[in-house]
């Protein structure tokens, strides 16, 4: 009878002597996973809009939009008041008489300094309300409090982890003293998720950028049904669609590109494709995948913004903007492109004609990453009307 060539007493036909082997593989594989989420890239540019509709029935909230009644706008006041004080004053110039305006203050004398511009600039500090609390920068957007209500208008506010980028724990503590501050119940969620990072309609609608699915995986290990879940059931979000940012904008911020004008208008940027050709077919490419989404107002309308060029580095948006109730802020850069901004606020005009469209010189505060959007947040009245919380068909 043949024996087998290899006998089954030596070390190399024995499985437990093969362990060590087996146990290194394993290292090697957890080792290659483990590198895959913690080093990956946070943004994937790659990635095409994705449209998302919960079947399960949502919380009994919602989260107004920008153009809804707003109670009061927060202004970040740190910072601002030091690097870009003009844009501090004319922010308070054209909104203060149709929004309480909170500015955010980090000490006394912040809180001096806030009140100097504002004498300077001939505007009467009583006008606002400047609270001294402890933070650090200027990016409230990113880092403040999200206005949520429920059906009857009770409203409360959600803190989402403010991972530093470009503050610090100071900034993501700024929920909790606000919330003290205004009386109102806070929950906490221990998802990343920053202010420039989504739009809503106010109406169960929510632009979400690709980057919150992939810092949400990278930094807590969720999966991105987990994360797209979890934010429409804290937000009250019926649809979110998934947009991914900008090539080369480091933000990754939805808001740099698009904004809403109503519950079934969004402006989306336009490149030039001679100037940018990778962007420029993205954004047409948003534009023309939302303009297939139905909101309770009918099928999404898509009106088209001219983008400025970034040849220097610096990403123009006229997007970013400021709702204060009849008011509307646009940013502008006269110094760089005036024609585009004379067409910028031509067609907020045009979309907007029962508010006053005001352009705030944005030129200086755009190299620091952000534009008016970023340094503000708005704190909506929480009301709608009974058709608008009727269920999405």
């Amino acid at each position: 009878m043949m024996k087998n060539s290899r006998d089954k007493s030596s070390p190399e036909s024995n499985p437990l002597h093969r362990l060590p082997w087996y146990a290194l593989a394993a290292v090697l594989i957890f080792l290659v996973a483990a590198g895959y989420f913690l080093l990956r890239p946070e943004s994937d540019d790659s990635a095409a809009p994705i449209e998302m509709r919960f079947s399960e029935p949502r919380v009994a909230v919602y989260m107004p939009a920008e153009f809804d009644p707003q109670d009061e706008l927060l202004l970040g006041g740190v910072q601002l008041a030091e690097l870009h004080p003009k844009v501090m004053a004319d922010i308070v110039r054209a909104a203060a008489d149709n929004i309480q305006i909170r500015i955010l203050a980090g000490s006394a004398a912040e809180r001096e300094q806030i009140v100097s511009v504002l004498d300077a600039n001939d505007l009467n500090a009583g006008a606002v309300n400047i609270l001294e609390l402890p933070v650090l920068t200027m990016w409230v957007r990113d880092f403040g409090p999200v206005t949520i209500s429920d059906g009857a208008g009770h409203r409360s506010l959600v803190d989402f982890y403010y991972r530093e980028r470009r503050g610090n724990e100071l900034d993501d503590g700024v929920p909790g003293h606000l919330a003290r501050i205004m009386g109102l119940e806070l929950q906490a969620s221990p998802l990343l998720l920053e202010g420039g990072d989504y739009l809503t309609n106010g109406r169960g609608l929510c632009l979400l950028s690709t980057r919150v699915i992939n810092r949400n995986a990278h930094y807590l290990m969720l999966e991105p049904e987990s994360t797209v879940k979890d934010i429409g059931a804290i937000l009250g979000f019926e649809n979110l669609f998934l947009v991914p940012p900008l090539q080369g904008e480091s933000t990754g911020h939805v808001d740099m590109f698009c904004t809403f004008l109503a519950t079934d208008l969004v402006v989306v940027g336009r490149y030039d494709p001679a100037v940018d050709p990778e962007n420029a077919a993205h954004l047409d490419q948003v534009a023309d995948d939302l303009a297939g989404l139905t909101t309770r107002s009918g099928p999404v309308r898509i009106e088209r913004m001219p983008m400025p060029d970034h040849d220097d580095g610096f990403w123009r948006t006229y997007t970013n903007l400021i709702f204060a109730n009849e008011v509307v802020l646009v940013p502008v850069y006269p110094d760089y492109c005036p024609e585009l901004d004379q067409i910028a606020l031509t067609l907020y005009r045009r979309l907007l004609p029962d508010r006053r469209i005001i352009g705030i010189d944005a030129s200086e505060l755009i190299k620091m990453k952000g534009a008016l959007r970023c340094i503000t947040m708005n704190v909506p009245i929480g009301v709608l009307q009974p058709s608008d919380r009727a269920a999405t068909p």
